[in-house]
């Protein structure tokens, strides 16, 4: 075991968070196009979309814990985590770009079956590759500011990501004769650019440090167990939670609100899609700066705040007002950065809670439930959002003067007040999060005695 409190080089930095972009590419379209993908070039039914997609979100988020516990006890001359980076990149790649080349014409049961299959691959590829990826943020260091600088690497490359997609993925589905044609080009580009961001990763941190201690065996009630009795982490994961049901259900729900209710045409709407993701790009080293001062948990605050504000004005916006809609995406941007930012740089600190209790580094197990975390919340706002368009009888394919008005209606609540009361139960959540950088480092010094000051 190899400690490192010091600052890592730039190269491992930005080499490992450029492995962040093939996540983003990954989030960001499942989150913002897939369920549009199957009601409008698919022509699935919203609710059978969204029991489609749940399936295999769920199978994923599941395993995501599973995932953590076996990256925790690989041994291999790559390390614990970097064997699953070389793995997961190219089975990513692969299996999101099968998803888009599902036949329109086929019946509806084969259709709706080769997107569970093709999906449910692709979910199982981003868990052999994410978790253990993510859970190296804990390993490469156990300095609390460190481990914020790199996680804001992260961050910037995942807005990056995000931007890059978001934009660009309605110009290349919109440029093709139709959107079949145009999302399997889509399924084209992004399969590539995964594996090329995913393997950059892998070669960049090839001789980044290791903290690893590697547990003997493995038990699901002790895994299950050092989460659970983990409170500092569980007040965490709350709050993430419902975060990501919030950012879930807008995410989904924007491009409909976008082309239905504010009326931009589709191709359109990739500036709407990314303008919160560039401005958030730009925010979150401020945000990174802010946090030095201020605290990573007052800077979470900060930025749930201004993110639920921003949720208000789509409750009013008419069809005109589309550039008004664009500066709230804008403003909601900069508060996303950080309500990205800070609860991903707090969940590597839990780390060494567990650590003091038990005398275990459990990173992948921390990391695990990390992502079931996310996934969870995102999967369940997706859901609810598809279950949402069928009740108020959403028309797939059609102008939003096909629509009839409660559709309209149901579009603007689903994106504004939903996530609306999600921001503000996160905000109640968290509030019973205590693991300040005082009470860190006093954790640190207590492991350090424990261990004879070899760490």
């Amino acid at each position: 075991m190899r400690e490192n409190s010091t600052s890592l080089p730039f190269g491992i930095k930005a080499g490992w968070a450029i492995g962040e972009l093939a996540i983003a590419a990954f989030v960001v379209l499942q989150m913002a196009f897939m369920l549009y993908y199957c009601t409008e070039a698919l022509h699935i039914p919203p609710a059978i979309a969204g029991l489609a997609l749940l399936i295999p979100r769920l199978l994923d988020a599941f395993a995501d814990p599973l995932m953590g516990a076996i990256s925790d006890r690989t041994r291999s001359g790559l390390g614990r985590r970097r064997l699953y980076l070389l793995i997961g990149a190219p089975l990513l790649g692969l299996a999101f770009a099968s998803v888009f080349f599902v036949p329109p014409e086929a019946p509806l049961v084969l259709r709706v079956g080769l997107l569970v299959a093709a999906f449910m691959a692709s979910n199982a590829a981003v868990t052999i590759y994410e978790v253990p990826y993510s859970a190296m943020a804990a390993e490469m260091t156990d300095s609390y500011k460190e481990r914020t600088s790199l996680t804001g690497y992260k961050m910037f490359a995942a807005r990056l990501g995000g931007v890059v997609c978001a934009f660009s993925a309605p110009l290349i589905f919109g440029s093709q004769n139709n959107l079949t044609d145009g999302f399997r080009l889509l399924g084209l580009c992004v399969g590539v650019f995964v594996l090329v961001t995913g393997l950059w990763a892998f070669f960049a941190t090839a001789k980044a440090p290791r903290i690893e201690q590697t547990p003997q065996r493995f038990s699901v009630r002790e895994e299950i167990a050092a989460v659970l009795e983990n409170k500092s982490f569980c007040s965490l994961w709350v709050a993430f939670l419902l975060q990501n049901l919030a950012i879930g259900a807008a995410a989904t729900t924007l491009i409909y609100f976008v082309t239905q209710v504010m009326r931009v045409n589709p191709q359109q709407a990739g500036l709407f899609m990314a303008s919160g993701g560039l401005v958030g790009l730009i925010a979150t080293p401020i945000w990174m700066a802010v946090g030095r001062r201020i605290g990573k948990r007052v800077g979470y605050f900060c930025g749930l705040a201004l993110v639920a504000a921003m949720a208000v004005p789509a409750l009013f916006l008419a069809p005109g007002q589309a550039n008004i809609l664009l500066i709230v995406l804008i403003i909601a941007g900069a508060g996303d950065a950080a309500t990205q930012l800070f609860p991903n740089a707090m969940a590597p600190d839990t780390v060494e809670v567990d650590e003091l209790k038990s005398g275990l580094r459990r990173e992948g197990a921390i990391f695990g439930a990390w992502g079931f975390c996310r996934k969870l919340g995102m999967t369940g706002g997706a859901f609810l959002v598809s279950l949402a368009l069928a009740a108020i009888h959403f028309v797939p394919g059609g102008a939003p003067e096909a629509q009839p008005s409660e559709a309209l209606t149901g579009i603007r609540l689903i994106y504004a007040a939903l996530p609306l009361g999600l921001w503000a139960a996160t905000m109640l959540a968290f509030s019973r999060y205590d693991l300040t950088e005082a009470r860190f480092e006093a954790i640190k010094a207590e492991i350090r005695a424990s261990a004879g000051g070899s760490r």
